[in-house]
């Protein structure tokens, strides 16, 4: 059935995406062991290892001719976004002039979770391989927890602190979204409507707005 062969795949996804970017950085950090030996520095090079492989699955990907659609889409995503948190109506020329990186993005959620993961391997140590392999798994949703949190943090703070350890994640996303055209942002223009009465927001939040009010990023 439909769903038998949706939850297979979905099982098959998560198994391939830990194998990925969880057990293959450990794997092939243990080359520099013999340099290294067992500790914080190695972690680290797993750690770095692991961003790399993260950074080239998304260039990889970048070159699909959907997933650039995909990208496209997201960045209207997150120029509706931005509109409405700017006090601005959903309008086309609002959308279009707004930024397409948001602070709290998954992309910027999944990179913290590269980064914050680099913390906890530094700092958790065992001697046992297959105990290494199995924390890098079950500490995930601890991990992604804190960066879920941390991105919570970014998104409403304006802490100088806070906005610059934000940065990466912002620069990543200009691989992860690409500037949509007109019609692109009428479909996220749509789609906001659909889920979110931004026009409330407004009203309760700014000044007012009407979608006849055309307005300008800041």
């Amino acid at each position: 059935s439909d769903v038998l062969l949706s939850t297979v795949i979905t099982v098959v996804a998560i198994i391939l995406a830990l194998g990925l970017f969880m057990v293959l950085p450990y794997l092939a950090s243990l080359i520099f062991r013999p340099l290294t030996g067992e500790g914080i520095v190695l972690s680290l090079i797993e750690g770095a290892i692991r961003m790399l492989i993260f950074i080239g699955y998304i260039l990889l990907i970048s070159r699909m001719e959907d997933i650039r659609r995909v990208f496209m889409y997201h960045g209207a995503e997150h120029k509706c976004i931005n509109c409405i948190e700017a006090g601005l109506p959903l309008t086309v020329d609002n959308v279009r002039r707004a930024s397409r990186e948001h602070r709290r993005c998954g992309t910027s959620f999944l990179l913290y979770v590269m980064l914050i993961s680099i913390i906890f391997f530094a700092f958790i140590q065992t001697d046992d391989r297959i105990l290494k392999v199995v924390l890098r798994v079950v500490l995930i949703p601890i991990i992604a927890g804190v960066s879920y949190e941390f991105i919570r943090l970014a998104g409403r703070s304006e802490n100088p602190v806070v906005r610059l350890v934000s940065r990466p994640g912002l620069w990543l996303q200009k691989l992860t979204t690409r500037e949509p055209d007109d019609e692109m942002i009428k479909v996220g223009i749509r789609s906001v409507d659909e889920v979110f009465d931004w026009e409330g927001f407004l009203k309760e939040n700014f000044a007012g707005g009407s979608r006849e009010d055309t307005g300008s990023e800041d």
